[in-house]
């Protein structure tokens, strides 16, 4: 059966020195949603429209699970800034997916029709019960991707393109096309990752993680990969979005 005894509270999951981390209070995922860099606890106060008192006893407690620490302000001493500590390695989803596993269609007469039954059954029994790794699952295709790029020769950016095309089609992982440039817009068809799993949402994420992989090695800086449609919601194909970005947290 699947978890739904959280109602609509995302309920973040994280792996800390003192082990996993389950967080289900609401303002505590408010407060660590805001934690994209450095905070300080009167940021935390303004935003959360809770009291000093209250923030200050979730603080702690985050602090004391080993999810979150601080220093000080650099301005102002007696100021904390917060910052997220811990490994975010995913969510539970308890009302937004779609309850069903899918058939075996495969007759398994190979190691190839073996290891994509494994990867849709073993993606589809998390998702059946309410767990979505993306963040685990993007940093594996990630460091995919990193090898990837290693094996690719070309002197252009649209020399690059083609060779993603080609690496995607030769491994099966789908058919890209270019839809646009600026922002880099990919569409796969024939997306192997979600290939015949309805769950109302995106989870490519291991696709992501191989051209986040790819792109940060090309652009040797920080990318963003956004799914913004997956056939796994009925979408005609999965789209992504990708956007090189930089990260200030000094």
């Amino acid at each position: 059966m699947p978890i739904n005894n959280f109602n609509n509270t995302k309920i973040k999951i994280y792996s800390t020195t003192k082990g996993i981390k389950i967080v289900d209070s609401p303002i505590k995922i408010q407060i660590l949603n805001m934690l994209d860099g450095q905070v300080s606890e009167a940021d935390i106060v303004n935003q959360t429209r809770k009291s000093k008192s209250t923030i200050s006893v979730h603080l702690k407690n985050l602090i004391d699970e080993g999810i979150i620490s601080f220093k000080s302000h650099p301005m102002d001493r007696r100021s904390k800034l917060f910052y997220i500590l811990a490994d975010y390695i995913g969510e539970i989803y308890p009302d937004k997916i779609i309850y069903k596993s899918p058939d075996i269609e495969s007759e398994l007469n190979n190691q190839e029709q073996l290891y994509t039954e494994l990867f849709r059954q073993y993606k589809s029994i998390l998702l059946v019960h309410g767990l979505q790794l993306e963040p685990l699952e993007v940093e594996t295709g990630k460091k995919i991707g990193k090898e990837i790029y290693q094996s690719f020769e070309f002197d252009t950016y649209d020399e690059l393109l083609n060779l993603i095309v080609d690496k995607f089609e030769k491994l099966k992982l789908g058919n890209i096309k270019v839809s646009s440039d600026k922002p880099l817009i990919l569409k796969n068809n024939n997306c192997h990752e979600c290939k015949k799993l309805q769950y109302n949402m995106p989870i490519c994420n291991i696709t992501k993680g191989i051209l986040k992989g790819i792109f940060e090695e090309y652009y040797e800086k920080t990318v963003s990969v956004e799914e913004v449609e997956c056939t796994s919601k009925y979408d005609d194909c999965c789209t992504f979005i990708i956007e090189t970005i930089d990260i200030n947290n000094s």
